[in-house]
């Protein structure tokens, strides 16, 4: 089992299971930057955090815009696409063309 702390103004330990492979590979970062298991550990919980919120925001003014009918068709995104040349370069990438 693993216990680490979360800094901040309060702090509080929990605890979870990891493989122990996860574990290892933390632990050969955390020492090859000098810094303990808990601070990356932190790092990575502030980074997913961060992440997942502008995620959400992206999610949530994309929902907003479409609602107030501010959306464009896939029709004429490839339309425009085209007219500048770069609908070619989207589906070398693997996407669907329409």
């Amino acid at each position: 089992m693993l216990l680490f702390c979360i800094m901040g103004n309060t702090e509080k330990t929990i605890s979870f299971r990891a493989a122990t492979e996860k574990i290892e590979t933390l632990d050969s970062l955390a020492a090859a930057q000098d810094r303990s298991r808990s601070y990356l550990i932190n790092e990575a919980i502030t980074n997913y955090i961060e992440l997942h919120a502008y995620q959400n925001e992206l999610v949530r003014k994309g929902l907003e815009e479409m609602r107030t009918g501010r959306v464009v068709s896939h029709g004429e995104i490839v339309k425009r696409l085209k007219r500048t040349g770069r609908a070619h370069q989207s589906s070398s990438r693997g996407l669907p063309s329409k």
